[in-house]
């Protein structure tokens, strides 16, 4: 296509070249022609020295006449220097005190000196060389004169050779020097034409290339690559472009196994709660057994609120809808409620608790409900896998400089290492053959998401007989904790007296007693 990127490059690359080309020539043409004329006036210029080397010969202007050999080769010569350049020329001599000249056609005459012509004699009688214009008059002022001593075998000037040529014959035109400057030119284009072409093409090749895998990703072929080796910004953009289209492909693969995996983990209690209602419908369960049934039915609803709590929190975090509320908190008072939390659960196995506090208080800065949700994720997991009479449970707050280090550690049999690089994935579970009771397979999940958007990390190790979960958050000032709690407390005050002045005050007759019935 005629209005394509690869014509409009070409276009604009030619277009460059022509000009530059252009500008080139004009260059050339203009020192070309100078280069020209310096040498056709150099060339005049000889012509008046090969006569002033006949005159060397003669000792007075008047013995050219009684000589006529001499007479003939200077006849000659002087004939051909008008033929061939249009030039008169003049032979001046002023050894005898006065000035004598004579023309081509052998006249000659005296006393033709201006102030101006002597000025220029006494140059050539100095043995200088002279080019003037205009200075005879009535040769006119069109006319270049160009003047060579005339000297003697002795060195001695006896008089002057003027060589009277009109200045449009000593001008060389643009179009004399132009066959001398067609090849380069010629040439310079033909360069110019094929480097615009190929220049055009290597750009808008890696381009078309471009295109094509862009076309190709939005068909929903996100395997194909884009293929460039043609370097600089067009390869990287290129090599941006592959690792978008990893990176896409990689998320697809996520989307699809998290519905996958959504479907599994709604389908599965949606079966159950249906199998069982439908029985109980039928009778196939009596009612004896019914309140058995009907607290597993409960149980898989549960477990349905859960997956659809852990989505929408999951969800509301990856969006970032899901605003945090910084503020300072006491790391260890959260530790304790935790535990009293899960303390029914931890007495049922018997499990041994270790709380190791650091300081007390210690203040810590974070948003403390997601903070509490990331522990206590960590504790349940704790107390889920361990079942053993010997199973302990330690719960410990670290100061490091000005950061605080939380972290919950148990001795229960520990992640498989094959596991471990999974754990943090959705719906990904360790336990794959007890499914029933695991939980949705998120928790860690929303964690790594919240300690994200508080700049931490879940920091994990495990092995068999230990297994630690830790993370940091930046460390508080207690008086920042006392001071936004005093700023809350009077913020709470303010509104409860603005809500007191708005309210309208009771008339007095408000009270009256009402009338016996």
């Amino acid at each position: 296509m005629r209005d394509g990127l690869f014509w409009r490059l070409f276009s604009a690359i030619l277009a460059v070249v022509t000009v530059t080309v252009a500008l080139f020539t004009a260059i050339l043409l203009t020192t070309q022609r100078t280069q020209a004329q310096e040498n056709y006036e150099t060339e005049v210029r000889m012509q008046a020295r090969q006569v002033a080397e006949y005159m060397q010969q003669l000792n007075q202007l008047n013995l050219i006449k009684s000589n006529a050999t001499l007479q003939w080769l200077v006849n000659e010569k002087i004939v051909e220097i008008y033929d061939t350049y249009n030039a008169d020329i003049w032979l001046v001599n002023f050894s005898s005190g006065r000035l004598q000249y004579i023309d081509r056609s052998w006249n000659t005459s005296e006393g033709l000196a201006t102030e101006s012509v002597i000025e220029q004699l006494n140059l050539i009688l100095a043995g200088n060389e002279i080019r003037t214009s205009g200075l005879f008059p009535e040769l006119g002022d069109h006319i270049v004169t160009i003047g060579v001593p005339w000297t003697y075998a002795d060195g001695r000037v006896v008089g002057a050779v003027l060589l009277h040529i009109p200045n449009d014959q000593l001008r060389v035109s643009l179009l004399s020097v132009l066959p001398q400057a067609a090849l380069p030119i010629g040439v310079s284009m033909l360069l110019g034409v094929l480097l615009a072409f190929f220049i055009a093409r290597s750009q808008t090749l890696p381009i078309r290339e471009i295109d094509s895998a862009v076309r190709e990703f939005s068909k929903g072929d996100l395997s194909r690559r884009v293929e460039l080796h043609c370097g600089g910004e067009l390869e990287r953009l290129g090599n941006s472009i592959n690792r978008m289209a990893g990176e896409l492909s990689s998320l697809e693969e996520s989307r699809r196994s998290f519905v996958a995996n959504v479907s599994h983990e709604l389908r599965s209690p949606m079966t159950s709660i249906k199998g069982y209602v439908q029985a109980m419908l039928d009778g196939t369960i009596g009612d004896e057994d019914r309140p058995r049934y009907l607290q597993v039915v409960l149980d898989e609803t549960n477990r349905l609120t859960d997956l659809v709590r852990d989505l929408l929190d999951l969800s509301r975090l990856e969006s970032g809808k899901f605003p945090m509320e910084i503020a300072p908190f006491d790391a260890n008072e959260m530790m304790r409620r935790i535990l009293i939390r899960f303390e029914q659960r931890i007495d049922e196995k018997h499990i041994d608790v270790d709380v190791e506090f650091a300081d007390d208080p210690c203040f810590a800065l974070g948003d403390v409900n997601r903070i509490t949700q990331v522990v206590s994720n960590f504790v349940d997991n704790a107390v889920k896998f361990m079942n053993g009479e010997d199973s302990r449970l330690t719960l410990r707050t670290l100061r490091e400089d000005r950061r605080i280090r939380f972290r919950v550690q148990d001795n229960g049999p520990g992640i498989s290492p094959a596991d471990q690089p999974h754990i943090l994935e959705r719906f990904y579970k360790a336990d794959k053959a007890h499914t029933a009771g695991m939980g949705t397979g998120l928790g860690l999940s929303i964690c790594k998401n919240i300690l994200q958007q508080h700049n931490s990390a879940i920091e994990m190790c495990s092995r068999p007989g230990e297994t630690v979960f830790e993370f940091t958050l930046p460390a508080a000032d207690p008086a920042a904790r006392a001071s936004q709690e005093e700023s809350r407390q009077r913020t709470l005050a303010d509104g409860r007296q603005q809500l007191q002045e708005r309210r309208p005050a009771a008339p007095e007759d408000a009270k009256q007693d009402k009338p016996e019935a």
